[in-house]
């Protein structure tokens, strides 16, 4: 009885463990966490060139438009906010695979379906970053959580 009792035990105390290792806190951003600034749009082709970003870029990339973009997400809706112009593209998100550094979702605009990845991006400095790239139609947005 006792040795049952005690594997019991070691059994209930791994299980414990294991939950607590799977569900404890992770440190990847999620897409609804927070509202996301434009950095860059990088063009599918062309060896991925930067094609637009934010004004604070410009210097980085002189060839590319200036934009002024965000993104806020919440329960599986999405909008793109061009701030130039006051036009707002509407999406859906879907949580797909998840690890300890980033999640992945499937994102659908209008007719043209894509991914995202939201993580935490870690610098050479130390510094940190909550970071969003989405994928769709041949471009490749990156953002910056705010």
């Amino acid at each position: 009885m006792w040795k049952q009792n005690r594997f019991l035990g070691i059994l209930l105390a791994l299980a414990v463990l294991f939950c607590l290792t799977a569900c404890g806190g992770s440190s990847q951003p999620t897409i609804d966490q927070y509202e996301w600034t434009l950095n860059t749009v990088q063009s599918d082709s062309n060896g991925g060139e930067v094609v637009a970003c934010a004004a604070d870029y410009l210097d980085s990339y002189p060839d590319a438009a200036e934009v002024d973009f965000s993104c806020a997400a919440s329960e599986g809706e999405f909008a793109l906010t061009d701030h130039a112009s006051g036009q707002v593209y509407s999406g859906t998100y879907a949580e797909g695979a998840a690890n300890m550094d980033s999640l992945l979702y499937t994102v659908q605009i209008g007719d043209s379906a894509g991914n995202a990845t939201s993580a935490l991006t870690k610098y050479a400095d130390g510094g940190t970053a909550p970071t969003l790239v989405l994928s769709v139609d041949g471009y490749t947005m990156y953002f910056t959580g705010q």
